[in-house]
């Protein structure tokens, strides 16, 4: 009896004291590399020399595309609570391999390097204009960073003027990580209307099952050495692959089109001539497709509230009423001006449809929209002649405290 107790308490006691021992495959954290960024360039440098056998093998099937991964590695013992460093010493460091494979460049990591690296801290992977222009974006560089299972699919994507690996060596200010400079500054989408929705590599797998088109934020290195995230990039749907761009003034058009404005300013000037800001705080969409017979069209419906951050009316009193109304009717026509700009550069330049219109017909009426996908900004390209019309309602709840108040009649 006392030896059955005690086998069955003894036997569970041993198996959580061996389980409270410690983990088996424990790693120091200084052991770890930190991958927290990843670029990749198309480049001319050679493969390594032990990789040489297999590139003549690939050669002779036609010469493949060599590619340059850049990684960015924190220095876990370097950094401070904000991610900055406690010393003086740099709180990260580049590393860059050169391969035919993305996956085997990420291993050439191993061969450099004392440290096992991880990619479950990566804050974004960048790629360059040319990479995401050409036939081999979707078809095979992009597949790595879609199918590693480390990869989180909430992590930052970006297409970049000119070389990606260049954001990765920029120096920030108080010896940021430039890394996590870039994610804070795509944060402020929800300040600029200029930066449209935050886009994940997740997004991006979803995207291109779908086959729509699509657009993602233009990234680029300024002149002083500093990023700008503002614009954006326009990608095929059928193909995947960079098509063009939209400037900041049409990206802010297309942000009310979708319904995606944030917050952001409008300026125009008014019927004086004297410039007007318009912060809109509050902005709303609606598309409502009409399908008769064999016909489409589409009314979209952009509600804008905001208050008047700033006029720059010499030499009177712009807080009337009068005044409040002629300035939300400026601001009315100045929208209604810029989403017809930027939708009739969608549909006659480009005829791609990045405002997901198709999907509204799905929803309207399936018939319709199983005879018109495939030829919808493909193929026939319907979408380039779809009539798109524009109903645009503006409102100022906020005139500021400047000015004299309104003086009543009378």
């Amino acid at each position: 009896m006392m030896r059955a107790c005690l086998y069955k308490t003894g036997i569970p006691c041993l198996i959580a004291v061996l389980l409270l021992s410690g983990c088996w495959d424990l790693q120091e954290i200084e052991e770890r590399g930190l991958v927290i960024g990843l670029a990749l360039d198309l480049t001319d440098e050679e493969v390594d020399p032990e990789n040489m056998e297999t590139y003549e093998e690939w050669k002779k099937k036609g010469e493949p595309d060599r590619v340059r991964l850049t990684g960015q590695v924190a220095v876990p013992t370097q950094q401070g609570g904000n991610g900055q460093s406690e010393t003086e010493s740099q709180p990260y460091f580049n590393m860059s391999t050169v391969s035919h494979s993305v996956f085997d460049a990420l291993r050439l990591f191993s061969t450099r390097s004392s440290r096992t690296f991880t990619l479950d801290h990566i804050k974004l992977v960048a790629v360059s204009d040319n990479i995401a222009a050409s036939d081999h974006f979707n078809e095979g560089l992009l597949d790595f960073f879609l199918r590693d299972h480390q990869m989180r699919r909430r992590m930052l994507f970006f297409v970049t003027e000119g070389e990606a690996s260049q954001l990765l060596e920029l120096e920030g200010q108080f010896n940021e990580i430039p890394a996590m400079k870039i994610e804070a500054v795509s944060e402020n989408y929800s300040r600029s209307n200029r930066i449209p929705h935050p886009f994940a590599i997740g997004t991006l797998s979803d995207e291109i099952a779908k086959e729509t088109s699509f657009i993602i934020r233009k990234i680029k290195v300024t002149k002083d050495k500093d990023i700008k995230v503002a614009g954006a990039l326009l990608f095929d749907g059928k193909f995947s692959k960079l098509a063009g761009e939209l400037g900041e003034q049409e990206t802010i058009a297309y942000n009310l089109i979708v319904g995606e404005h944030q917050n952001g300013i409008i300026t125009a000037p008014d019927k004086q001539g004297h410039i007007a800001a318009f912060e809109i705080f509050s902005a709303d969409s609606k598309i409502k497709p009409t399908i008769k017979r064999d016909n489409i069209s589409f009314d979209i419906h952009i509600s804008a509230t905001g208050h008047l951050g700033e006029t720059q009316y010499p030499g009177g009193n712009p807080l009337t009423s009068k005044y409040i109304k002629e300035v939300e009717e400026v601001m009315k026509k100045e929208i209604e001006t810029e989403v017809n700009k930027v939708t009739e550069k969608l549909q006659k330049e480009f005829k791609l449809d990045p405002f997901n219109l198709l999907d509204e017909i799905r929803v309207k009426n399936y018939k319709m929209y199983e005879k018109v996908r495939r030829n919808w900004d493909q193929g026939e390209k319907i979408f380039s002649d779809v009539p798109i019309r524009f109903h645009i309602d503006t409102k100022i709840e906020r005139i500021g405290i400047s000015g004299k108040p309104e003086q009543k009649e009378g």
